[in-house]
């Protein structure tokens, strides 16, 4: 009989975003707000006692389902929910989570505190920390991409929301395999670029500061000469990379393991505004395309498929 046991964890996250506190708030008490940063919610009863429930099968037919009651709401202050996630019936967590919101200099500072139990190893309190991590950076993107934002910061030299396109996919498929799908120049090649691109790869030295050296041959007959350098890896994580030339941008994909199924977050920043308004009619559907070709791939379906 498989072991029986549990783990016990709490982790707290501090985030502030350049928005007001009502607008942080209303990304997470309306339900369509919240589907731009979390996962669309199939039941959203918002007040106390409410329930919140979602669910998402894996390519096996396997079914996740998050199930969670609200226990606590005090408008723009803090709200309090209990939640069980749960694979083919069989629980692998139960958890509280507090999220305090309160005034800071240039926007609102959110305190996000969870205390879960986890069962017989199926997760742990690290993995969880990461998802949410996760899930607040699409929390602050959402808020900046509303438009409302009434500042904005960042560690690096471009400003998250200003001059980017950023997408967003959850794939059925674990973090490792999909972050290998980006690592593995054999598989890299299979879907990177939009429908109609293939792509001849000269250089791939996957490591911080290895370039990558490409090109494209596109639909029309002509070669399309690429390089990217990496700026950033985080193995499993995190890939950051600088496309070198015209039109300079910085990418930033990173995975998020939600319990077998991945969710990748797609960051594409430029440096100069007049090239992103030009981009503006091209790069946001052929970063969709990018994302639908990898899908193919982790199906084990040619790209080639979406040419």
């Amino acid at each position: 009989m498989k072991e029986k046991f549990v783990r016990h964890g709490t982790f707290v996250i501090e985030k502030t975003y350049p928005a007001s506190r009502e607008q942080v708030y209303q990304a997470m008490a309306d339900a369509e707000a919240k589907a731009r940063w979390f996962t669309k919610p199939e039941v959203f009863e918002f007040r106390v006692g409410g329930r919140e429930f979602s669910s998402g099968e894996t390519p096996d037919g396997g079914l996740f389902t998050f199930d969670a009651t609200y226990q606590e709401i005090v408008p723009l202050e803090r709200i309090v929910y209990t939640y069980v996630m749960d694979f083919n019936g069989v629980r692998f967590s139960v958890s509280i989570t507090t999220i305090e919101l309160a005034d800071t200099d240039g926007g609102t500072k959110l305190t996000f505190t969870e205390q879960g139990t986890f069962f017989d190893g199926l997760d742990a309190v690290e993995n969880r920390e990461h998802g949410s991590r996760e899930l607040l950076e699409l929390l602050g993107h959402s808020l900046t991409q509303g438009g409302d934002a009434v500042a904005a910061e960042d560690d690096a030299d471009l400003i998250p929301g200003q001059l980017e396109f950023a997408h967003t996919r959850l794939y059925d498929f674990p973090s490792e395999d999909v972050y290998r799908a980006w690592a593995q120049p054999e598989l890299l090649a299979q879907w990177w670029g939009p429908n109609g691109f293939t792509s001849t790869f000269h250089e791939f030295d996957f490591c911080e500061g290895g370039f990558w050296r490409f090109t494209f041959h596109g639909p029309d007959g002509k070669d399309y000469p690429n390089e990217n350098k990496f700026i950033e890896i985080e193995s499993g994580k995190r890939i950051v990379l600088e496309h070198q030339g015209t039109p300079e941008f910085r990418l930033t994909a990173t995975f998020t393991d939600m319990a077998g199924r991945t969710r990748v977050t797609f960051r594409q920043q430029f440096k100069d505004e007049n090239l992103f308004q030009q981009a503006k009619s091209y790069c946001p559907d052929s970063n969709e395309q990018n994302l639908d070709r990898l899908q193919a791939v982790l199906e084990g379906r040619p790209a080639s498929a979406w040419i």
